[in-house]
């Protein structure tokens, strides 16, 4: 059966929807939208899907991603996904559609990273924030603790890339993130910056901005294409 892969987001009020949620949303909208999904065998039946790493709940993602199992290839692609998006709830769309080749790993072993976007309300503290990333990123060890069971993070072995910058009245945090082994959950990391602060930080919004697989010093996306 031919695999597909879906690249898709789920911004403003899609944001509040659970992982569980989002599932569902898709697949009555594939359903709707007339796939030709394929379906496990057995008494209870369920189309055959995989899914990227999950969003925590208010956090938007620009380009998540699903694989997806058909009876049948597609031949019209820019026609399914017209028929998906009209089928799909206010702030899910879907950008992307590929065949994937045979012998690929799936979203779960390929994607090791990820890039998130934190939207602050204000600049004014700006030069403070730059202080503080500098502090972070001289820091050899720096660790964050779940308060539900005690695991112990280390949050700077999870942050590959990081980096800060103010445009336009706002304040933004870039954070190139591990994921899988050694991934640190991305509201621990605010949690620690919010400690470790002088000022107090207002979150906007927090975005996942893209999926990658972090091959040497290259990012590649699940699509193949090699980020800049």
């Amino acid at each position: 059966m031919p695999k597909y892969r879906l690249e898709y987001a789920k911004q403003d009020i899609a944001r509040f929807l659970s992982h569980r949620e989002l599932m569902t949303t898709l697949q009555r909208a594939l359903r709707r939208a007339s796939f030709p999904l394929t379906y496990s065998k057995g008494y209870n039946q369920r189309p055959k899907f995989s899914f990227g790493p999950p969003l925590g709940v208010g956090a938007a993602g620009l380009r998540e991603y699903m694989d997806l199992e058909l009876d049948e290839d597609i031949q019209t692609i820019e026609d399914y996904l017209e028929r998906l998006n009209r089928q799909l709830l206010s702030g899910i769309r879907a950008h992307r559609l590929v065949l994937v080749p045979p012998g690929d790993i799936g979203l779960g072993k390929l994607i090791n990273c990820a890039r998130y976007l934190v939207e602050l309300s204000s600049d004014d503290y700006a030069a403070d924030w730059d202080q503080l990333f500098n502090d972070i990123k001289s820091v050899e060890s720096w660790y964050y603790e779940r308060p539900h069971d005690g695991k112990v993070f280390d949050v700077s072995a999870a942050i590959i890339e990081s980096g800060c910058y103010h445009e336009g009245g706002r304040f933004y945090l870039e954070f190139l993130m591990k994921v899988g082994r050694g991934e640190v959950p991305v509201r621990g990391l605010l949690d620690l910056i919010i400690k470790a602060g002088t000022k107090p930080l207002l979150l906007s919004r927090l975005t996942r901005t893209g999926l990658f697989r972090l091959e040497g010093n290259r990012l590649i996306d699940p699509l193949g294409q090699i980020e800049n």
